[in-house]
């Protein structure tokens, strides 16, 4: 590649060097007859001029001196006679044409004759002498002393003319010629030029084309290799990739043919419902659990109503769809029996997160629900069976700690205490219990009113201030006033608030600070209740919120259902709950409210 960069240029170089001498040698050329001009002609012109100039001077000396000025007149001449001399020698000494010598020779005659003849002619004193002298002898010797000056004057000018015409011709014929060599080394440029763009370009173009047509799939490119330089060692390259990327083709869709195979008979041996979408909503896979599902509900290739819009909002980036209780299952009449599924909607995304599907999960959980239901109402009802027969028995303590019926002695008093504090601690239990499976059967209605967040946050702390007190805790609130509003029943909140207050303050050393704040949140609200207790290890973190369950270690003074219930609350509200903590650093019980919504569906 570097030779044949080399050689494509080494002619451009080579006319570019050729110019280059010969405008040297005409700018020489030039200079030379300038040079001639100045050095030949223009030193004998002035030098003639001034000899006639000067030889004009001592005339007029000699003149004067008719005129009895013959002091002046001596001045004069003696001024004008070195001036004279010394040009005449410049001219001997610049004799460079032909005649010019003979014309310097007979001006230097002449004017030695005429020197010799004005110092006689100033030795004379009579003034008749020197008028017959003068007019007779030395005007006419100063008359051919001035004319052969002006001879000298006239040949070197003609010569100047003649050189000045021979060096405009040699300019112009110059100036054509490079002129000539200009165009023409232009026109050899461009082809050059050309001739290398095409050897560079040409097969640069070829493997250009061969890649964009590698890039949009078609890998039987060949780049056919036509000179061993880098251009056909990069070609050579190209098809040994391109050769790689054949051979790793079918390699990859021999692998891709075999997943797929794998992957829809795993899906096939699924019991529950998959179905797999494109980002526009289009159904491009279904096991055949979804496929008959979808038979007998005679949809075709279209979702159940109930899930479209969760499907839609995944498809537009929304969060996955992932409902973690029953009260989120649809009802479905695949034949005479309602069906319940718990769908699961999951973005399918790629390594930049942009989505380009869907997967819908329909898990099957009629059975689980119909026991749950179960489980409930046996909850439900043996608590209620529970709560007339202890009411009974609390009343029947108070009556005898009241001693209505006769005097105790401090034994059976202290019995009956403690049986009482039993009694209401189970009490308490049952009404959890009922509570919650109230919340859990979908019973208990929320009243969704807008709620001031700053409003709810000050309640919290002024219900919860005294409890606090008594554990020695102090309680802070942080909530902005411009806030907005969330959707929910102040009551229902007051009681997560409560819950989670209650706990914090119990795990919080004295002297320590419960903060009660309320921050803006995508699309609602988030409550937090901070303390600086002895923090849950992360193991026991995802359970708090389940029923019945403690962390290990800790006080048992409950049943372990508050959590539970004010996480069935807030579920309620359309909510989430959550925790944050870190062992040895307290703890941060945390709920999410949506934003009210005037027209939102009560």
């Amino acid at each position: 590649m570097r030779k044949r960069i080399l050689i494509g240029l080494l002619p451009l170089f080579v006319l570019l060097l050729v110019i280059g001498i010969y405008a040297v040698s005409l700018f020489t050329k030039l200079g030379g007859a300038v040079d001639v001009i100045l050095r030949e002609n223009y030193a004998s012109i002035v030098a003639a001029q001034n000899m006639k100039e000067s030889a004009e001077r001592m005339d007029s000396a000699l003149f004067f001196t008719l005129a009895g000025e013959d002091e002046m007149a001596r001045k004069m001449y003696a001024e004008n006679l070195p001036v004279f001399e010394k040009n005449l020698t410049v001219e001997n000494g610049n004799i460079t044409l032909s005649g010019e010598r003979e014309l310097a020779k007979a001006l230097t005659n002449v004017h030695a004759r005429y020197v010799a003849r004005a110092d006689q002619y100033f030795q004379t004193r009579e003034l008749e002498a020197r008028r017959k002298m003068y007019f007779g002898e030395m005007l006419p010797m100063f008359t051919e002393v001035k004319d052969t000056a002006q001879a000298i004057l006239n040949l070197n000018q003609a010569n100047m003319v003649k050189a000045d015409r021979e060096a405009r011709a040699l300019s112009v014929k110059s100036i054509r010629t490079l002129v000539f060599a200009i165009l023409l080394g232009g026109a050899l440029a461009v082809l050059f030029a050309m001739q290398l763009l095409w050897s560079i370009l040409h097969p640069i173009k070829a493997l250009t084309d061969s890649a964009k047509e590698l890039g949009n799939g078609n890998l039987d490119q060949v780049v056919p290799v036509q000179s061993g330089d880098e251009l056909g060692q990069l070609a050579d390259t190209f098809n040994k990739m391109a050769s790689k990327l054949r051979a790793y083709r079918q390699v990859t869709s021999d692998e891709i043919l075999q997943a797929k195979q794998m992957t829809e008979i795993t899906f096939s041996a699924f019991p529950d419902p998959i179905i797999a979408l494109d980002e526009t909503g289009v159904i491009n896979f279904k096991n055949p659990a979804a496929e008959s599902l979808l038979l007998k509900l005679k949809l075709d290739d279209q979702l159940p109503e109930q899930i479209d819009t969760q499907v839609r909002a995944v498809l537009q980036g929304g969060a996955d769809y992932i409902p973690a209780n029953f009260a989120n299952a649809i009802c479905v009449r695949p034949g005479d029996k309602e069906t319940f599924f718990l769908p699961r909607i999951i973005g399918i995304r790629g390594d930049s997160g942009t989505i380009f599907g869907a997967a819908v999960i329909l898990q099957n959980v009629t059975r689980l629900r119909l026991l749950d239901e179960v489980k409930t109402n046996l909850v439900a009802t043996v608590s209620h069976e529970l709560k007339t027969p202890l009411t009974s028995v609390r009343m029947a303590l108070h009556l005898l700690l009241e001693e209505s019926i006769g005097e105790m002695n401090p034994k059976q008093t202290e019995l009956l205490v403690a049986a009482r504090e039993d009694s209401e601690r189970l009490l308490t239990m049952i009404n959890d219990l009922l509570d919650l499976a109230r919340l859990e059967s979908g019973e208990t209605k929320i009243q969704n009113e807008p709620q001031s967040p700053r409003d709810l946050v000050l309640a919290a702390v002024e219900e919860a201030q005294d409890f606090a007190e008594s554990l020695g805790v102090k309680l802070s609130s942080e909530a902005a006033e411009d806030l907005p509003a969330v959707a929910g029943e102040e009551r229902q909140i007051a009681h997560v608030f409560s819950n989670f207050i209650t706990n914090a303050a119990k795990h919080s050393p004295r002297g320590e600070t419960v903060r009660v704040q309320a921050d803006k949140h995508e699309g609602g609200v988030r409550f937090s209740v901070i303390d600086r207790g002895p923090g849950i290890p992360p193991q026991y973190q995802p359970r708090v919120f389940d029923k019945f369950f403690r962390v290990p270690g800790t006080q048992r003074d409950g049943a372990g259902l508050g959590l539970s219930i004010a996480r069935e609350i807030v579920h309620a509200h359309h909510g989430s709950v959550g925790v944050k903590s870190n062992p040895g650093e307290g703890s941060e019980f945390f709920f999410i409210l949506p934003e009210f919504q005037k027209k939102e569906i009560q």
